[in-house]
């Protein structure tokens, strides 16, 4: 009946896990023993060498295939627990520097050597379980502190067994170290890797999660910010700096709009023309703060008479319009006379004295002779001249379009 030959299955356990921890540490950006899966990474090639070495027994010298290979089985531990101590929030910087482990692993050398001799009286194998259970106990303990969450349970059991079947083996002897026990051991290295892809897997994908999360909330400020920086330039593309209402840009298309609609739907539209009486005079005599504050005051009082669907706007100095839609000139000439009285109603000083405003007003209402809002404009405008002309301070409206 074929058996399993000890040697045979510590070549194939040594290739496997040799492959393993080559490939795994070169899925690591950090390959300096900085984390705890290039340490656990190296210690898979350790073992995975450990045992390749032990396979050859018999063909090679002891030195390589007793010696060595112990050595390599207490490199295998050491790394174990170095891996643990990445998972510390700080741990103490002689742990994770090489020399000290350095010189633990030459002591272990010394000791194997001296093992190694006939009249030693001493097995190396169990001098390198001796040597590795406590290394096995110490990561357990960090790891079942220090570990994530994700993989705590599943790492200390994985070591657990680890160091369970070292004292076992000590205690019986190397008649433990069987074809089938090593193949357990080669499993329990295979699932370390294992186990610590699975951490490393899921935490990059928490990061990732995270990283998406983050970009997500930029991209919703960044449009936000988009959105109020295309708000602001819309503003400062169509309201007045001064007055805050209207500029004559925005007067313009709207009139545009206003007319295209009066004339798809038969609607009435007026146009109010506005100026203020002698304001180079306020000007001169109250200096030209007092003449920005006029101006504002005008502005309030143009947005205050419009409805929502009317439009007031300053078109420049001291000139306003007020387009009101589906308004006849009856209606126009109220809201004219409305703007004109009140305007004796504001507020303008200037240190203690009163500041005294004037409007007028020329009105003109779209008709089929107008072929935008420029000719309406022109009509609205004649009319506010001859308002002046007028004596000032009073409304006139504008003559047919011819």
């Amino acid at each position: 009946m074929n058996t399993l030959h000890l040697g045979t299955c510590n070549l194939t356990l040594g290739i496997a896990c040799l492959a393993i921890g080559i490939a795994f540490i070169g899925l690591h950006a950090v390959r300096d023993g900085r984390s705890a899966g290039s340490n656990w990474s190296l210690a898979a090639i350790c073992q995975g060498a450990a045992w390749i070495l032990a396979g050859m027994h018999g063909q090679w010298p002891v030195a390589l295939t007793v010696v060595l290979p112990n050595v390599l089985v207490a490199a295998n531990a050491v790394l174990l627990l170095r891996g643990a101590l990445c998972y510390m929030p700080d741990p103490a910087p002689c742990l994770l520097m090489p020399r000290p482990w350095l010189a633990f692993l030459l002591a272990a050398t010394l000791l194997h050597a001296w093992a190694s001799y006939p009249g030693a009286h001493l097995d190396a194998a169990a001098l390198g379980a001796t040597i590795r259970i406590p290394l096995l106990l110490a990561a357990i303990a960090l790891l079942s502190i220090h570990a994530p969450r994700n993989g705590r349970t599943i790492l200390c059991a994985l070591f657990g067994i680890d160091a369970a079947w070292h004292l076992l083996f000590v205690t019986a002897g190397s008649a433990s170290a069987t074809p089938v026990g090593e193949l357990l051991r080669g499993a329990l290295t295979i699932l370390v890797i294992a186990a610590q892809f699975r951490i490393e897997s899921d935490n990059a994908r928490a990061s990732l999660q995270a990283l998406a999360d983050a970009l997500e909330v930029e991209s919703l400020q960044l449009e936000k910010t988009i959105e109020d920086r295309n708000r602001e330039l819309h503003e400062i593309a169509t309201t007045d700096f001064l007055t805050g209402i209207a500029n004559r840009r925005q007067f313009m298309a709207r009139a545009v709009m206003e007319i295209e609609r009066s004339r798809r739907y038969g609607h009435k539209l007026a146009l109010l023309m506005i100026d203020i009486d002698h304001f180079k005079s306020v000007n001169d005599r109250f200096g030209h703060p007092t003449g920005d504050r006029a101006i504002i005051a005008i502005g309030r009082h143009c947005a205050t008479a419009c409805r929502r669907s009317d439009l007031a706007a300053r078109l420049g100095g001291e000139e306003f319009a007020i387009l009101l839609p589906s308004t006849g000139i009856n209606e126009a000439k109220i809201v004219a006379e409305r703007l004109r009285t009140g305007t004796q109603a504001l507020q303008v000083r200037h240190e203690d004295q009163a500041v005294p405003l004037k409007l007028s007003i020329g009105i003109a209402c779209l008709e089929t002779g107008d072929t935008g809002p420029d000719t309406l404009l022109a009509r609205a405008d004649r009319a506010l001249y001859a308002a002046k002309n007028a004596g000032r301070d009073c409304v006139h409206i504008a003559e047919t379009a011819a």
